[in-house]
């Protein structure tokens, strides 16, 4: 069942009134208030009809948020405050508006600032020029994040794809017709956390190993700062390739070697295979310096047995190191995610990238339907015939029929993401949307 604009309207005012309003420590000037449900009706059917329209040729994207300028001091701007410029003449409210607009207004960096009127409905009433920090809940980074206002946020990121927001906490998304519920988000699922539990048993018992060898303090970790470290990275990845808009395929295989990777297999012909050296353990080695950069300098010789978490981590802005390692992460992250722009998929372990330009080969007649997931552990689905999708999504969904502990991931063109894995016995997918990778950074 196809879900529009005017039928959001009872889920997004059931969403706004659950979501916990920001508190004062995130510096927000005041409560978000939903306009009527008209009002709201009309706002979100602009912002839909806006995202079917083009600019010069181009989807039209962009982020409209719904506050006075009150709100935004004039004396501010990234990167750490907003910087707020009103129109002498406020502008109408209208989808042709908006689309030409769109090309000032950079989707990363800004926002169209509309406020209602009492006689004239919506008016534009001028630009807030965000930065781009807000984007480091979604693709990873260290640095402090201004909140936005607890207001009204609408997302426009393509043909009826709509994303609606509290300030930056996510209420809704509509792409393609569909609701997209972040409850059915697999990266906070027990069985992906089972899958790479080897792979955070080996780093912890590395770091036990480190702390014993050394005379100075050093803290402890748990499979909390492991798990985040691995989604920043990985979210990164998915985050370089779904901007970059040429998509891609990632295969990935838990553990440290991978039986299958060893040498050809029937499943994968791998064009461009990486030597099995220590250059290809970066990834695993840049994890390894960010657990003991963290725990060192957090490290109390009080307190021999302190445990720090992935927060105490973050929190650690001023150390220059941080912003070292910070950048390194990113590169690496840079660097696999161009090897998608390649024909076939980025094929990875546990210690990183073994090759791209990936063959997913064999046949496709023993499978003719996927189950497509409306919750975490993949266990309230719905079927869906795979004729449906393209081949880069049939081929995947074929290999995790064959190899049940690959789990993988594609990025389509259009910037949505897809994860697949074998589950309670059936290939089992979920529709990842930008709601899916934000979190605690």
């Amino acid at each position: 069942m196809h879900v529009y604009p005017s039928e959001l309207v009872a889920l997004i005012t059931q969403r706004w009134q659950a979501a916990p309003a920001p508190t004062e420590g995130d510096g927000i000037a005041e409560s978000g208030v939903l306009p009527g449900k008209p009002a709201l009706e009309r706002l979100i059917s602009t912002c839909y009809q806006v995202s079917m329209m083009r600019e010069e040729d181009r989807p039209v994207t962009l982020r409209l948020i719904l506050a006075p300028s009150a709100l935004f001091p004039p004396d501010q701007g990234p990167p750490k405050g907003f910087h707020r410029l009103v129109f002498s003449s406020p502008r109408p409210f209208s989808e042709y508006e908006l689309r030409r607009l769109s090309p000032a207004v950079d989707f990363e960096r800004s926002l169209i600032a509309v406020e209602p009127h009492p006689d004239k409905g919506f008016q534009i009433w001028g630009i807030v020029n965000s930065g781009i920090r807000w984007l480091q809940e979604e693709r990873g980074g260290n640095k402090k994040t201004k909140q936005l206002p607890d207001v009204f946020v609408v997302h426009v990121t393509g043909p009826g794809m709509l994303t609606i927001c509290r300030g930056l906490k996510i209420i809704a998304t509509l792409n393609g017709g569909r609701v997209i519920d972040s409850s059915a988000n697999a990266f906070h699922s027990k069985w992906m956390n089972k899958l790479f539990a080897e792979e955070r048993s080996i780093l912890l018992q590395l770091h036990e190993q480190f702390r014993a060898s050394v005379l100075y303090p050093v803290a402890r970790i748990q499979d909390e700062f492991i798990e985040s470290l691995q989604f920043q990275i990985l979210k990164r990845v998915l985050s370089v390739c779904r901007m970059s808009r040429h998509g891609g395929t990632f295969i990935i295989f838990p553990g440290d070697s991978p039986p299958e990777l060893a040498a050809e297999n029937p499943y994968i012909l791998i064009k461009y295979r990486f030597q099995q050296d220590e250059a290809i353990q970066r990834q695993q080695n840049l994890m390894v310096r960010t657990i003991r950069l963290a725990t060192t300098v957090l490290g109390d010789i009080k307190d021999p047995d302190k445990i720090i978490t992935w927060k105490d981590y973050v929190d650690l802005r001023h150390e220059s190191s941080v912003y070292d390692l910070e950048e390194a992460l990113y590169e690496h992250a840079q660097f696999v995610a161009n090897l998608a722009a390649v024909d076939g998929a980025v094929v990875t372990s546990s210690r990183g990238p073994t090759g791209f330009g990936g063959m997913i080969v064999g046949s496709l007649d023993k499978l003719t339907e996927v189950a497509i997931a409306s919750d975490a552990e993949g266990k309230m689905v719905s079927l869906a015939k795979i004729e449906g999708y393209g081949s880069r999504h049939r081929s995947v969904y074929h290999l995790c029929n064959a190899l049940h502990q690959v789990m993988a991931i594609v990025v389509s063109q259009d910037g949505n993401i897809q994860l697949a894995k074998w589950r309670n016995g059936i290939v089992t997918c979920w529709d990842l949307t930008t709601q899916m990778f934000i979190g605690d950074t």
